[in-house]
């Protein structure tokens, strides 16, 4: 029996939305071994939308390196979220012009967007070529959800929680193609190695040890001055530091020679990184937030680009899974009060067991399977399930 193909459509602007891309493609191929055809794709750039593409990828590291231009475009964007989705619509007329020549030639079973502007263009796409492929977006947000989501002309949207539904719907998607799922987080997050073991793969001393993630493109705001402060901090004996794709600051690190510091790049490994750490310091992106809960680590965020990062922040504050570093002397006292109770440690990993993210990554994977069987034979999930995840909206 023929495959269908489930072709997953993201960007690679920072590391989230490729991440989430393949949590649900790892989720499918977990419980449905072998059953589909999958495939990821940075699509603007797959489809030749090169300078879209480039212009979106420079535009997130402008974001990243000056928040407040994501702050303020986000208001913008959402003061009149129709008027802003008719504007994207314009904006993507090459790109959906492109993407129906692709899938006119590589004729996907169904296709799943997790980036805003795509899941705009294929709509646009569809509408205005007559294609037939069915497509889902998954809005990768977990909090305060941006307008460019809101495309009443998308089959179906997947969101997080109902909160996420509700702003959707105050902004103008139809209800009836919206649905309520979880958030997947990758299978090596959700199943991670014990802190010894990953420390004995990565060679790495033993120790209290933080973990400094700067993102996927290497850049935060503060870096320099977070490094001080931590190699500052007694007690603190081992720092590890992920570059991304900064090379120049990976460079510039490597250069000290400091054996209190253990300098990455990019790492296609980091569940073992998180992992080894007793804690992580980061921006509050979606996806590096929950995938650190996931291994059951306190997350001390120390910045955030977008409105929808500043949920994520209130997030992981209102629950206990950690804290917020405002400045240098936050995060010296954050950082000295758990290396002085590290009980707090056992606290936070119990809570962040009670997130279950196992379980909405699982039925992530249903969902989108349940879609796509949607008058197609049905598949053999490997383990049973012991309530039913709720069939998706006809679209």
């Amino acid at each position: 029996m023929k495959r269908q193909k489930l072709l997953f459509a993201t960007m690679q602007a920072g590391g989230g939305h490729v991440a989430t891309a393949h949590a649900m493609k790892q989720a499918i191929e977990e419980a449905y071994p072998g059953q589909f055809d999958m495939s990821i794709a940075d699509y603007l750039d797959e489809v030749g939308a090169t300078q879209l593409d480039k212009r979106n990828k420079d535009a997130w590291r402008f974001a990243l390196r000056y928040p407040v231009t994501a702050r303020l475009g986000q208001r913008a964007i959402d003061l009149w979220p129709q008027l802003s989705i008719r504007i994207q619509r314009l904006i993507v007329q090459e790109f959906a012009e492109l993407a129906a020549q692709h899938i006119e030639k590589e004729h996907p079973d169904i296709i799943i967007s997790n980036y805003g502007l795509v899941s705009t263009g294929l709509a646009l796409a569809k509408k205005r070529y007559h294609l037939d492929v069915p497509v889902i977006t998954f809005a990768t947000e977990t909090h305060n959800i941006c307008a460019y989501w809101a495309d009443p002309w998308a089959d179906h949207v997947i969101v997080p929680n109902n909160d996420l539904k509700q702003q959707l719907v105050r902004m103008g998607m139809p209800e009836d193609k919206l649905s309520v799922v979880g958030y997947p987080v990758q299978q090596s997050f959700l199943y991670p190695k014990q802190k010894e073991e990953a420390r004995r793969i990565l060679d790495l001393p033993s120790g209290f040890t933080c973990l400094l993630s700067l993102g996927g493109e290497g850049v935060a705001t503060k870096s320099e001055q977070m490094l001080n402060t931590l190699l500052d901090i007694p007690g603190l004996d081992n720092i590890i530091v992920i570059c991304g794709r900064n090379q120049d600051l990976k460079d510039n690190l490597e250069a000290q020679g400091n054996p209190r510091l253990q300098v990455k790049g990019f790492v296609t490994n980091m569940a073992d990184y998180i992992a080894a750490s007793d804690l992580v310091i980061g921006k509050a992106g979606p996806a590096s937030v929950y995938e650190t809960l996931a291994v059951g680590r306190p997350m001390i965020i120390t910045s955030y680009a977008g409105l929808n990062e500043l949920g994520v922040l209130d997030f992981v504050v209102d629950k206990g899974l950690g804290a917020y570093a405002r400045s240098a002397k936050d995060l010296k006292a954050h950082l000295e009060f758990y290396i002085q109770h590290p009980e707090q440690l056992e606290r936070v990993r119990k809570r962040c067991k009670k997130l279950k993210l196992a379980k909405q990554t699982r039925s992530m994977g249903d969902a989108l399977v349940r879609f796509a069987n949607q008058d197609k034979v049905k598949t053999q999930r490997r383990y049973p399930v012991s309530k039913q995840v709720p069939l998706l909206s006809q679209v």
